[in-house]
């Protein structure tokens, strides 16, 4: 479960390394970044399934994420992550203790569940990338798309993403792990555009005055 967060977070078949990029989910993945990308704010719930496949076990986990110009929050397994470009605070409610660090001391990634904005971009540099397909799940057309890694040291074999066709919304991330465990992210709620300050993606000691606070900077 470490390596979730360090080197994951951060939204798939049997395509081989060697093969090459495919034009047509590359102008569907473009248009899926350009279409979020425009969006001012996001702000969305979503489900995340681990399945260890090596101790044939399934967890179910609900979080919460938001967006702004490159700022983010994330509430995920009792942690509550804020990002503001400049700052990155980690707060653990149960033990009422937050870690301060600078931003540049943190590799946040491309992930969905270290970076939420990185799934828009990753594709890009580090994946090579293939149309599977359409799909039909619960009565919507999902365009199947597999990622990738460039990278063959990377910890994850795959990425598959199911992108709606409507709307070019994403409707699930599935990482396939090279462990056995996979983690598989679902979005059950979206919105956009809704006002956010920029003091929502930074921790405020005041309104929690019982907190440890540990500053690493």
């Amino acid at each position: 479960m470490k390596s979730l967060f360090t080197a994951f977070i951060v939204i798939f078949l049997f395509t081989p390394s060697n093969a090459q990029q495919d034009s047509q989910a590359g102008t569907i993945l473009d248009k899926f970044a350009e279409n979020n990308k425009s969006f001012k704010t996001i702000k969305a719930s979503f489900q995340l399934t681990v399945i260890d496949l090596q101790q044939d076990s399934k967890e179910l986990f609900d979080g919460n994420i938001a967006l702004k110009e490159g700022m983010f929050k994330l509430e995920l397994m009792d942690n509550i992550t804020y990002y503001d470009k400049t700052t990155v605070w980690n707060y653990i409610p149960d033990v009422q203790e937050v870690n301060i660090n600078a931003a540049e001391d943190v590799d946040i990634g491309n992930s969905f569940l270290t970076n939420p904005a990185g799934l828009f971009t990753m594709y890009k540099e580090d994946y090579k990338y293939r149309l599977i397909g359409e799909k039909n799940i619960e009565k919507e057309i999902q365009y199947f798309i597999e990622l990738v890694p460039k990278n063959r040291n990377s910890e994850y074999s795959s990425i598959k993403l199911l992108i709606r066709k409507n709307n070019l919304s994403l409707q699930s991330a599935t990482f396939m792990g090279k462990d056995g465990i996979h983690y598989i992210i679902k979005i059950t709620r979206f919105e956009h555009d809704i006002k956010l300050e920029d003091s929502y993606f930074r921790f405020n000691p005041a309104k929690h005055p019982d907190v440890e606070v540990i500053d690493l900077r």
